[in-house]
């Protein structure tokens, strides 16, 4: 570990790759409350320092370095070894879709489309994980949902399963994977720590 002085553990806050870009780096797909959780801080001073508008203490600098499993040096001064950089991240090719096959493809969703992969065997064999997937994040509204795989977060967690209303008041929850069992939401009201990030309609095939 290379030797850093005092005044190059205060971060630069200016710099269009200062702190709050190498934080939102760091945190990855962390939620802002989680994350901030795991630092052991309100999600209130980490907004803060994700907007610049504060200047992380040496022991917060630690506590985030700690969190996100990254070098305190790289966190602080943008400062790191090449083995500490291909730890934390895993680069892949360049995958490109043609605008015009896509808006051909999904000419009402075209412009909102998000492209994400499958990190678990929930939904074998219908979606494997590591699976690229399309989705439209024009179908938000939990009132409009209607039967097919959509991506949400529940509880601070994101996952993609397959949403299904039950009777108008209830939601289930489905896995094509038969290990895991489905369970159901009530309706009645807004469901707290529920929100529809789109529904998915490719991975490699529409569904």
């Amino acid at each position: 570990m290379s030797d850093v002085s005092p005044d190059e553990m205060q971060p630069n806050l200016d710099e269009p790759d200062g702190f709050p870009s190498r934080l939102k780096q760091a945190m990855g797909a962390k939620s802002i409350r989680g994350f901030a959780r795991e630092c052991g801080f309100s999600d209130t001073v980490l907004r803060q320092y994700l907007s610049g508008q504060s200047e992380p203490t040496r022991p917060v600098l630690l506590a985030i370095a700690r969190a996100a499993d990254v070098s305190l040096e790289w966190l602080a001064a943008g400062q790191a070894t090449t083995d500490v950089l291909a730890k934390k991240y895993i680069y892949k090719e360049t995958l490109a879709f043609e605008a015009d096959w896509l808006q051909a493809e999904f000419p009402n969703s075209f412009e909102n489309l998000l492209l994400t992969q499958v990190k678990d065997e929930s939904m074998e064999p219908t979606l494997r994980a590591g699976d690229l997937v399309l989705v439209d994040t024009n179908s938000r509204d939990l009132e409009d949902i209607e039967h097919g795989v959509y991506m949400f977060k529940l509880d601070d967690r994101i996952l993609i399963k397959r949403l299904q209303y039950h009777a108008g008041k209830t939601l289930r929850v489905l896995s094509d994977n038969s290990a895991y069992e489905a369970f159901s939401i009530e309706m009645t009201g807004k469901p707290s720590g529920l929100s529809i990030m789109g529904k998915v309609i490719w991975c490699g095939h529409k569904l």
